[in-house]
C-alpha cells in the first residue's frame, strides 16, 4: 500500500476515503513553507490547537470549502491526530 493509501488509516482507524487528508499532508511535505506553518499548529498544547483548528474549520466552513477538507483538517485537532500527522510530514 503507497503513503497515500496508509495515510487516512494512520489518522482516522479506517479506509474509508480519507484521501484529503492525505493529500493535505503530502502538500505539507512537499511545500516546505506549507509544512513549517502546519508544524507550528501541531506542536501546539492541545487547547490551543483544537480552538485554532476548530476556528478554522468554522471559516473554511462559511467559505464553502469542501466538506471532506474540512473533516480532514479537524482531524489535526486531537491529540492523536497531530501526533501522527508530524510523524507523517517528517517521515523520510
Amino acid at each position: 500500500m503507497s503513503l497515500m493509501g496508509k495515510i487516512p488509516k494512520w489518522l482516522t482507524g479506517r479506509d474509508d476515503g480519507g484521501e484529503a487528508i492525505a493529500r493535505l499532508l503530502i502538500a505539507a511535505r512537499e511545500d516546505p513553507d506549507f509544512r513549517r506553518r502546519l508544524k507550528i499548529i501541531l506542536q501546539l498544547p492541545s487547547h490551543h490547537r483544537r480552538s485554532l483548528v476548530n476556528d478554522a474549520v468554522h471559516q473554511m466552513a462559511l467559505r464553502g470549502e469542501p466538506e471532506d477538507l474540512r473533516a480532514a483538517f479537524s482531524i489535526l485537532a486531537t491529540d492523536e491526530g497531530a501526533a501522527t500527522a508530524l510523524k507523517v510530514i517528517d517521515a523520510d
